[in-house]
């Protein structure tokens, strides 16, 4: 009994919780930051290019980077952005120019004036002296010359550099530790600074990282690309201060303009961005809305360009939807400027960080929306989220969803109803990558009613109903199946639960339910409380649901997981696995889930063979480890294990 008390003395002793969500606050530049009418080509002559150049982004270093420490600067340069920005060089295809990028000049107290037939402005008052893009002065070599209007004359001063050559985008990368890096929020932002003046393509802007948040560790890299990734894609197009810039495909605005500037005619003072046309965005109203005890009437904002459109409702399988929800919370930077969390979660374009970011075909539909950029739709990674789930998924609240699947008994995934209990249940995610749990949980008051989704007679909800639900709030507070983290004693995180990720693996302490975490590994779901007995003592464990395990597809044997180095073929849907191993000097005992092959192995385009019942196998018969004392060090190494266990787990949400 030794054992069971100091388990149980630890568990009381160690608990604590709560995790950090990174929200991006998108940098939306003030109308004096951004300089228009950059000189390429004339508007006659740029329609005329086809959209076969592949995208050049050259990136310019500031000294602040420089002065990162060595691993930091190291990973920064030749792993970070070099990973981002071929990713977006590979994905996307601009008008062919041939000449160099020269920038404009910043003009003193911003007073510009327009010269007839002539576009690019010039400067009443002079030009600064430095011109900045984000944090970076812009070096003299990449500017224009300064145009001036003075004394009723227009003429030029100073020299015009060479130019940034063979570039489309010169992205100014600093590492400035500014106000708007909050350690526990902000990795990188970025944002536009100078767009063309043919047709309002940026061409310069600038990406900020946060010194303090960029972290070394293996774990946190998936976050780190996806986020810089994240970041650029504002700066070359996604931001709701570009939308009133949007062009079709034949180059001519979206967007009614001003005859004699040029740019939109109205200006929105309220979000400090130009305002767009109903061809861009519109707000669509939802009169059957239901909440906890009403059916209210909702209005969204749906980015309604025709490929995103054609792209949402292929994927969502709506042939009725108007376009692709954009995110209705938190300021204009999270605002409008990201894809709504409830509807697409694991996007990368939505305001938050939370799973397995994935960059979908309606975000690269959107880019080629702009007007300025042709797609490789192969570059576009798989959403699941919602795929194929219909209407009722994407218009409807998430309480509506969870009710009329449960009266049809179909599955509510991606939404959920569970709150964290003992033992705790961990689930899957939809695509099967990671071990994930419900993240439906109590708030210390309610939440805005609108977002109140749980009745008063829900006996698992003890307490006020009005004060449950996700704990992401940009998902509307649905509750849904969420990977997470796992922290030690002093809240540092140690790992993940993404099955993909070899890194995530646990020590063999760790490790009771024999799991592989690896490139080859998905998440299949638990059959019952897995147990670990040593001398007929159990060791009690709090924690069943799923694991991460190696697995193969074959389309003679179809799918095949792999346990400790064992192989067990699923024949069937709902087979049962068992597993009975002797592992770290325990018996281990459990069972995992088939799934259907198909499910599994059609994406690795895999034929599966016909399902039948497995053949008879006889138990495995082992005998129960029990030498030398309960005390042993190491029988007594399993215990922290096993509190840490629950720890983690106690703490991801």
């Amino acid at each position: 009994m030794i054992f069971l008390k100091i388990l149980l003395f630890s568990l009381s002793s160690v608990l604590h919780g709560g995790v950090t969500e990174r929200v991006c606050n998108h940098y939306i530049p003030a109308q004096h930051e951004v300089l228009h009418d950059v000189s390429l080509e004339p508007l006659h002559l740029m329609k005329k290019r086809s959209i076969n150049q592949r995208l050049r982004i050259r990136e310019v270093f500031h000294s602040s980077v420089n002065r990162l420490p060595p691993d930091k600067l190291t990973l920064v340069k030749h792993r970070l952005l070099p990973a981002a920005l071929s990713y977006w060089e590979n994905t996307l295809v601009v008008r062919q120019t041939a000449g160099p990028i020269r920038l404009n000049r910043n003009c003193s107290q911003n007073d510009i004036i327009y010269r007839a037939g002539y576009y690019p402005p010039y400067c009443v008052h002079g030009c600064e002296q430095t011109t900045y893009c984000g944090h970076v002065p812009v070096p003299y070599d990449h500017l224009e010359a300064c145009r001036i209007y003075q004394d009723g004359h227009y003429h030029e001063t100073g020299y015009a550099g060479r130019g940034v050559l063979n570039a489309d985008f010169v992205l100014y990368v600093s590492a400035v530790a500014s106000s708007k890096c909050d350690p526990e929020v902000t990795v990188a932002y970025a944002a536009y600074c100078q767009l063309e003046g043919s047709m309002d393509r940026p061409v310069a802007g600038f990406i900020n990282l946060c010194p303090y948040s960029i972290s070394t560790k293996l774990h946190d890299m998936t976050e780190m690309v996806s986020t810089i990734k994240h970041e650029i894609l504002h700066a070359l197009g996604f931001s709701a201060g570009l939308f009133a810039m949007y062009r079709d495909k034949n180059g001519d605005p979206l967007t009614e303009r001003d005859i004699f500037t040029g740019r939109p005619e109205m200006f929105n003072n309220e979000l400090g961005v130009y305002q767009w046309s109903s061809k861009v965005v519109r707000t669509v109203s939802r009169r059957d809305w239901r909440v906890r005890g009403a059916v209210i009437q909702r209005h969204f904002y749906l980015m309604v360009t025709p490929k995103v459109t054609e792209e949402a409702r292929r994927h969502f399988n709506c042939s009725t939807l108007e376009g692709a929800e954009l995110e209705n919370q938190g300021s204009i930077g999270t605002k409008l400027t990201h894809w709504e969390k409830r509807v697409f979660e694991h996007e990368a374009m939505t305001g938050t960080y939370t799973q397995n970011p994935k960059i979908s075909r309606i975000t690269l539909a959107l880019m080629e929306d702009t007007g300025w950029y042709r797609v490789n739709y192969a570059m576009a990674e798989p959403l699941q989220w919602g795929k194929n789930l219909g209407c009722d998924f994407v218009k409807k609240s998430c309480m509506e969803w969870i009710k009329m699947r449960t009266e049809q008994k179909k599955s509510i995934l991606p939404f959920c109803t569970k709150v964290k209990s003992t033992p705790l249940r961990t689930l899957c995610t939809t695509d099967r990558d990671a071990v994930a749990l419900c993240n439906l949980k109590q708030y210390p008051k309610p939440i805005p009613f609108m977002y109140q989704y749980f009745s008063e007679t829900n006996e698992d909800l003890p307490g006020t109903a009005a004060q449950y639900g996700g704990s992401v709030g940009l998902a509307d507070y649905c509750p849904y199946v969420q990977e997470f983290v796992w922290r030690d004693r002093t809240d540092t995180i140690q790992r993940g639960s993404r099955c993909t990720l070899s890194s995530n693996t646990a020590e063999v302490h760790g490790n009771h339910f024999l799991e592989t975490y690896g490139p080859n590994s998905k998440c299949f779901e638990h059959h019952g409380i897995w147990s670990l007995k040593r001398c007929n003592m159990p060791a009690p464990l709090k924690h069943f649901g799923s694991g991460c395990y190696k697995y193969s597809c074959n389309s003679t044997v179809g799918l095949v997981l792999d346990v400790h180095g064992k192989s067990y073929r699923c024949y069937k849907t709902g087979q049962i696995l068992v597993v009975r191993v002797i592992f770290d000097g325990w018996l281990t005992e459990g069972s995992i889930v088939c799934p259907s092959c198909q499910e599994i192995c059609q994406a690795k385009g895999v034929t599966c063979p016909p399902e039948y019942n497995p053949p008879y196998s006889s138990p495995v018969n082992l005998r129960m480890p029990c030498r030398g004392s309960l005390l042993h060090p190491r029988h007594v190494q399993v215990l922290p294990a096993v509190i840490l266990l629950f720890v983690l787990l106690s703490s991801c949400i």
